[in-house]
């Protein structure tokens, strides 16, 4: 079951205000189901309940490749060094928090990624990896 939250958006065609579940993280082992969503960029795809306007929403996602011990932030909106810099500042934030998840960081890759295409291809490898 992906790691998700309620949040509030806006319908982009009839400014609908609108309570709906989003994912934050998915960890591949247990969701591999998903894939094709990542691959799609419809992880996060919402309707409308008034006017059933469907929308892709551009929010980071946590993806776990276990049992290859990487980690990825997809962030559609994470282009420029800077923001890229914030996420890896914060992934070594909440890993320097306890000893345990400092050793995890140790052994496991972090990538933070803003195109669609190079999500892709990490997916594909994992799916040839993993099955």
């Amino acid at each position: 079951m992906p790691g998700s939250t309620t949040t509030e958006i806006k319908c982009v065609k009839c400014k609908t205000l609108f309570e709906t579940e989003v994912i934050d993280h998915i960890d591949l082992s247990e969701d591999g189901d998903l894939i094709r969503n990542l691959r799609t960029g419809k992880a996060n795809r919402q309707q409308c309940p008034k006017c059933k306007k469907v929308m892709y929403l551009d929010r980071s996602i946590v993806i776990n490749f276990e049992p290859q011990s990487l980690i990825v932030i997809y962030d559609p909106s994470a282009k420029t060094k800077k923001s890229k810099d914030e996420w890896l500042q914060e992934y070594q934030s909440v890993v320097s928090f306890n000893e345990i998840l400092t050793e995890l960081s140790e052994e496991t890759e972090f990538k933070v990624i803003s195109k669609l295409d190079e999500l892709k291809n990490l997916l594909t490898a994992y799916v040839k990896v993993v099955g």
